[in-house]
């Protein structure tokens, strides 16, 4: 995590990071600088076999997080089916050094099973049109559903689009911790 450098604030040394189109360090994963944003919707398959839907966008805008989460677990989950996830809240954005095309999405949700839950979710873009993209998703829970490839691999699927910064997609300053963001949710990849 990035502190007080040469007497920066961590603000100030976050805001000259975005000027320079570096990274910024959160624990693990990182705020994309300058700030980028991901969308996608498809299908996966479980590993019960069911099928489930998802429509997903997030990322920075003026200042703030960006973004909402509709999934639905067609095979069901806590008591209903389908389970059907929708994000009330975007708390955070990141990037992982090791995956550069996938984001995480981070936030609070309600469920039809009754919840309010803090939620991860990781889209990855692998290629036009949807070619080896993924989507997983972690609730605090303790549903998961690890990232994997849309359809599995099989037909069709959809496709995730991680899309270029603009002038818009600024990031909050000073910027949250990734426990800020995502609570102890670990990433949905594995």
């Amino acid at each position: 995590m990035f502190r007080a450098i040469c007497g920066l604030s961590a603000a100030t040394f976050v805001a000259a990071a975005a000027l320079f189109g570096t990274s910024v360090s959160v624990n693990a994963h990182w705020v994309p600088a300058p700030c980028d944003f991901i969308t996608g919707g498809g299908f996966i398959f479980l590993n019960s076999g069911a099928r489930a839907n998802f429509g997903s966008h997030g990322g920075c805008k003026n200042g703030a997080f960006w973004g909402h989460v509709n999934y639905v677990d067609h095979g069901g989950y806590a008591g209903v089916s389908p389970y059907h996830v929708r994000s009330t809240e975007i708390t955070g954005y990141l990037m992982d050094e090791g995956f550069p095309n996938a984001r995480d999405i981070c936030g609070f949700a309600r469920t039809n099973a009754g919840e309010t839950l803090r939620f991860r979710v990781r889209m990855e873009d692998n290629g036009e049109p949807g070619r080896h993209d993924r989507f997983g998703i972690r609730l605090e829970n303790g549903y998961l559903v690890t990232a994997r490839l849309l359809a599995d691999g099989g037909p069709g699927g959809g496709n995730i689009q991680l899309h270029k910064p603009n002038p818009s997609t600024t990031p909050p300053v000073p910027m949250p911790s990734e426990v800020e963001m995502c609570g102890d949710l670990a990433t949905p990849e594995g």
